[in-house]
């Protein structure tokens, strides 16, 4: 996977980029389909926003999983079984 963050002007503090990154894997191991991990991807976090009070590392983690959940079926996708 190559992770790549276009974040600028600091609208999500640099010490939760990695939080990001993290849901982001967690979410490919787990995969869309049937369980099945996602491989060769390049996933990058161009915007975002952070509240002082509400934001939190696990809230990041969970921003990347989610978002990339809800993103995967509306992209080309391939299954393919090790034999």
């Amino acid at each position: 996977m190559n992770f790549i963050n276009h974040i600028k002007g600091g609208v999500i503090p640099t010490s939760f980029i990695p939080a990001v990154e993290k849901g982001v894997v967690d979410a490919m191991r787990a995969g869309p389909i049937a369980g099945c991990p996602v491989k060769d991807v390049t996933v990058t976090v161009f915007d975002g926003s952070y509240h002082t009070v509400d934001s939190s590392e696990m809230a990041f983690k969970l921003a990347g999983s989610s978002r990339c959940a809800r993103r995967w079926p509306t992209r080309g996708r391939c299954c393919s079984s090790r034999s």
